[in-house]
């Protein structure tokens, strides 16, 4: 108790005298003999870095050029509403790839392969710098690549590569996404992360789990990894401002009784899902989320590993959507369960489904644009969708195991008693990004219609 105690007052002497440092790491030019303290005598490694580090200080990186093959790890490191724990990443990039050396290979009939530790998540490799998705055949062809389990052992897998018919892994170069997460986070409240790029991980580029209040998020991107760009869980507060999430399994992946918000985000190309909240409550504004299967899913939280989980009254999730434009893939908006969404100022386009509701959930969109999907506009297999003041194209709408069609329009908003002063008109939206152009309808009666601020998807 007397440790606790004296951690506890030292937390709160650091935070009122104002004693926080700043520690430099350099991966070109430092040395672990340096005290950390400047950039001329930074350190070489993160993990010395963080092992001088107390409550409040900042950990900078220097922008080298060269990514940092090694993770971020706080455990219980963090700051005050005063005076957070602040990760300077100045644009650089830390990374899970490791290199394979042609040594560690051992040859069996046509493959190559290596008794390795299988790291969490989806693990993935680089083959001279390509990304290479494992094969799932029983035989690899050449050039494929496998994990195979070893029996009877739980972490241990044989990492499998065929070469091209005359060639060995000499001839490539060859990476592993060994690394789990990129920035991981537990237990450590008001932290701040700025400019920092993580990618290529076999879980998530950024991890934060426990019971963390206060994490600010400004200009990170999350890139090729297994899972997630960006992802809390269990009891999580977090902003994001200005994120860029792409080429993941999920752009972002929030869970649990996390509450999260997020402003100027591009979510793209991810393998699986864009935006994923489950439980509790989130809000995005100023979104561009385009060209993943589902580009936003809702869904209620599972609680049971929390104390009190199954019976909080936020498990059930509750979502604000302002400004957004999604096209793309297989549904622009996916609520099931018991989760609530309000939609307002947005666009979707160009999915196969723009949005669709299940289960118990319910849906509100107001003074926006759902366009040129390839089979529906709105779907209600279950759950509550109200509308007004938007504008549909061409306008097909399924209600339970009803269709409207564009000529069925009276008879749409006879049924489900809404969306009175909305039209059916070619909203006449931007060839690349969607948005409305000069020869789109702007306004219904003194409403605006779709966004009222833009958030392009370029850089």
């Amino acid at each position: 108790m007397k440790t606790k105690a004296l951690a506890v007052l030292l937390v709160l002497i650091t935070a009122s005298t104002g004693f926080c440092e700043t520690y430099h790491v350099n991966n070109k030019t430092g040395s672990d003999g340096n005290d950390g303290l400047s950039p001329e005598k930074a350190f070489a490694t993160i993990t010395r870095a963080i092992e001088a580090c107390r409550p409040s200080d900042t950990l900078s990186l220097a922008n080298t050029g060269m990514p940092y093959r090694e993770p971020i790890v706080l455990s219980r490191l963090g700051g005050t509403p005063a005076k957070p724990f602040v990760i300077e990443g100045n644009g650089a990039a830390i990374s899970g790839l490791r290199e394979i050396r042609p040594e560690q290979w051992t040859k069996n009939g046509d493959v190559f392969e290596i008794k390795i530790v299988k790291p969490y998540g989806f693990p993935s490799l680089t083959i001279d710098g390509r990304p290479s998705p494992p094969s799932t055949a029983a035989t690899l062809a050449p050039g494929e690549w496998a994990w195979q389990n070893e029996p009877g052992k739980k972490n241990e897998a044989i990492l499998r590569f065929r070469p091209a018919p005359g060639k060995t892994p000499t001839d490539y170069k060859i990476e592993a996404t060994l690394a789990v997460s990129g920035l991981q986070v537990a237990s450590s409240s008001y932290l701040v992360v700025k400019n920092l790029l993580s990618e290529w991980h076999s879980n998530d580029g950024f991890n934060i789990h426990g019971d963390c209040r206060g994490i600010y998020c400004e200009n990170i991107e999350g890139r090729f990894n297994g899972d997630d760009g960006f992802s809390i869980h269990e009891a999580i507060e977090a902003v994001v401002r200005n994120g860029h999430f792409h080429h993941n399994g999920s752009g972002i992946e929030d869970v649990n009784l996390s509450r999260s918000f997020y402003s100027g985000i591009r979510v793209h190309d991810n393998r699986r899902l864009g935006v994923l909240f489950i439980g509790a409550f989130h809000s995005a504004v100023d979104a561009v989320v385009h060209d993943n299967p589902y580009n936003f899913k809702f869904t209620p939280g599972a609680t049971k590993h929390l104390v009190g989980g199954p019976e909080s009254p936020i498990r059930d999730t509750s979502i604000y959507l302002q400004n957004v434009v999604v096209w793309g893939g297989d549904c622009g908006i996916q609520a099931t369960g018991r989760a609530r969404v309000m939609i307002t100022n947005s666009i979707f386009a160009n999915s196969k489904v723009g949005i669709e509701t299940a289960g118990q959930s319910r849906v509100h969109l107001t003074k926006s644009v759902v366009a040129n999907c390839a089979d529906t506009e709105v779907r209600c297999q279950g759950g509550e969708f109200f509308g007004d003041y938007n504008i549909y194209f061409p306008g097909r709408f399924v209600v339970g195991d009803r269709t409207f069609t564009p000529e069925h329009w009276d008879d749409f908003r006879k049924a489900v008693g809404h969306n009175q002063n909305s039209l059916l008109k070619d909203p006449k939206l931007s060839g690349k990004e969607y948005l409305l152009t000069d020869e789109s309808p702007k306004r219904i009666g003194k409403h605006a219609i779709g966004p009222t601020a833009t958030y392009s998807s370029g850089r």
